[in-house]
């Protein structure tokens, strides 16, 4: 009888385990949106829940017909998806991008989230972390920021860990260069020149920090409008 019931709870240990892994996995790596719309290079517009595969840099389009199609973002112009959470909706759209520094000249086309428009375009990349619930800085150092996911702990098997999304910022240039801001102070003041007495003032008026990425929209965004 005992040996029956320890059988049980090692099945439930398991079980529980491996559901728990998948959840986190699967939240790691793949984003979704219940609705949504994919502009492709060839005109076509396509409309419905939109998953992004952050891993293999892909994004799968399911129509109301059930019909599921796969684009790279050489076939893409822009997704759009509605982010239910905050009401608002999300853009994707493809740059060219060197994902290994030490290899700056070898670029592929990769999708990055548009923060805000302009001259200078802020937009963001994002990966998604298992991180400790203690109470830790959004700022992390060279730029990078956390946001929390919307999933809860217990729902993902995670306990005392979180998930949480870390994004990393980019200044697109007017000739489609793309800047990390791994100091974000540092890499928007090398750009003001004679601007840099008006935002100085802009930012100490407003009492804006770089390490806040609300604030860092708000910088960039006056900096396209003087």
């Amino acid at each position: 009888m005992y040996r029956h019931i320890f059988f049980r709870i090692v099945l439930l240990v398991v079980f529980s385990f491996t559901l728990s892994s998948r959840v986190i996995g699967q939240n790691l790596t793949k984003q979704d949106w219940p609705s949504g719309e994919v502009v492709l290079v060839n005109g076509d517009t396509l409309t419905g829940a939109v998953s992004y595969y952050l891993s293999k840099e892909l994004i799968q389009v399911t129509g109301r017909d059930g019909l599921i199609k796969t684009f790279s973002p050489v076939n893409v112009v822009y997704f759009r998806v509605l982010n239910e959470q905050r009401q608002e909706f999300q853009t994707f759209r493809p740059f060219q991008y060197a994902p290994n520094p030490e290899e700056p000249y070898f670029k592929t086309p990769t999708f990055f989230e548009v923060v805000t428009e302009g001259k200078y375009t802020l937009v963001k990349r994002s990966n998604f972390v298992v991180r400790n619930l203690d109470p830790i800085a959004t700022y992390t150092s060279r730029g990078r920021f956390y946001e929390p996911c919307p999933v809860l702990p217990q729902k993902a098997g995670l306990n005392n860990y979180q998930l949480a999304q870390l994004n990393v910022f980019y200044l697109l240039t007017p000739d489609e260069q793309l800047i990390p801001l791994r100091h974000p102070k540092k890499n928007l003041e090398n750009l003001y020149q004679d601007k840099s007495a008006s935002m100085k003032a802009f930012i100490r008026r407003r009492n804006l920090s770089y390490k806040n990425p609300v604030a860092l929209t708000h910088v960039v965004q006056y900096f396209n409008h003087l």
